[in-house]
């Protein structure tokens, strides 16, 4: 995305990230020279609203939602939101150069026969990606099942907004990378969204999608552990681990299972980046990984997939280049940006911001 398109533009959306824990809200300032942050909210979630990937309990997420909007004073304005990566089909393919239009036709037509759902059960979308040899286009293909775009689609609207853009967190991941640190633009980069109920990951380069993926490990791994081995309930089990991540003196016990578990979880990154570069086609290696999300918080995890991986590892700080709005605790959103990161992706769009090669 050519990001500085939008700066000054007249649409104001805001961003809603439904988790299966949290809601988050973001809002941007996009009228100055740089983005301000104007607008965070996070509500934590008493029950889970997924059953799979799709929110079951709509009356529940859309009550909470309206009191998120109502305590950051948020009316009247439309919605970008964006669906969870396992939800989500996606496929690379070449086609012929022709106009949007037809061009729309033709995956309509062509996508039967690589989609594993009927066609008529899914939303289906796509991304031109960039021009391909002999006069074609790489794109890719999006595709979600009905019943999980509607279940999004109807706690927007319950709460009484519009959804104006729906999203991917993959991509809402890569636009938010994009936009901080323009200096890795030409390194193949692997990012990594760390949940609590699973991973996104996002390889990308020079404004490229090259792979997208997702991995059923998140923060819940280890709190799951520790809930077996120590005897102790999700919740206890939880603060502990925090606690641990905070830095703060645990019983030895509780280490060793969180470090055991934290080597296993690198592992488990390792092999899954492995396994998906070599999916990807692609003959370079990666450069460099970010991680973000809660669960990148864990103890030692970061040193870990570096040491696992042999490759850089950093945590990716979506508020580098963003300015903030007085008033905002600094220590609140540096404690927080690791859950902010899709949501401030997601605020990076507008209605009709897609870039299309010319002659589309």
């Amino acid at each position: 995305m050519d990001i500085m398109k939008l700066l000054g533009r007249s649409e104001s959306l805001v961003a809603v990230d439904f988790g299966s824990t949290a809601i988050k809200l973001v809002e941007l300032n996009m009228r100055s020279s740089r983005p301000t942050l104007t607008n965070f909210g996070l509500l934590p979630l008493d029950e889970d609203i997924y059953s799979g990937n799709v929110i079951t309990h709509g009356d529940y997420a859309s009550e909470q939602l309206l009191a998120l909007l109502e305590a950051n004073s948020v009316d009247d304005k439309r919605i970008v939101t964006a669906m969870p990566g396992p939800s989500v089909f996606t496929k690379k393919i070449k086609m012929d150069k022709m106009d949007l239009e037809e061009l729309r036709t033709n995956i309509q037509f062509e996508a039967g026969s690589f989609i594993p759902h009927n066609i008529d059960a899914v939303q289906l979308d796509f991304h031109v990606l960039g021009e391909a040899p002999g006069n074609q286009l790489d794109i890719l293909v999006v595709a979600v099942k009905n019943e999980i775009i509607d279940g999004v689609l109807d706690c927007i609207a319950l709460a009484g907004l519009e959804t104006a853009i729906v999203d991917v967190d993959y991509f809402a991941l890569q636009n938010i990378f994009e936009f901080n640190y323009p200096e890795h633009l030409s390194e193949t980069v692997a990012l990594i969204d760390i949940g609590s109920r699973f991973s996104s990951i996002c390889i990308c380069r020079d404004g490229g999608t090259l792979f997208t993926g997702d991995m059923s490990i998140g923060g819940n791994t280890i709190t799951e552990e520790l809930e077996t081995q120590l005897g102790l309930g999700f919740d206890e089990a939880e603060e502990l681990k925090k606690q641990a991540s905070a830095g703060e003196q645990v019983e030895e016990r509780a280490q060793q299972v969180i470090h055991e578990n934290v080597e296993h979880v690198a592992s488990e990154f390792n092999r899954q980046l492995s396994f998906f570069w070599s999916a990807s086609g692609a003959e370079e290696g990666i450069d460099r990984i970010f991680l973000t999300g809660g669960g990148s918080l864990m103890k030692g995890l970061r040193e870990q997939i570096a040491e696992q991986t042999g490759i850089e590892t950093l945590f990716l700080d979506p508020l580098k280049e963003i300015d903030c709005e007085e008033g905002f605790d600094e220590k609140y959103l540096k404690e927080l940006s690791p859950v902010m990161s899709i949501g401030l992706g997601l605020s990076l769009r507008e209605p009709g911001d897609r870039i299309l090669p010319e002659g589309v």
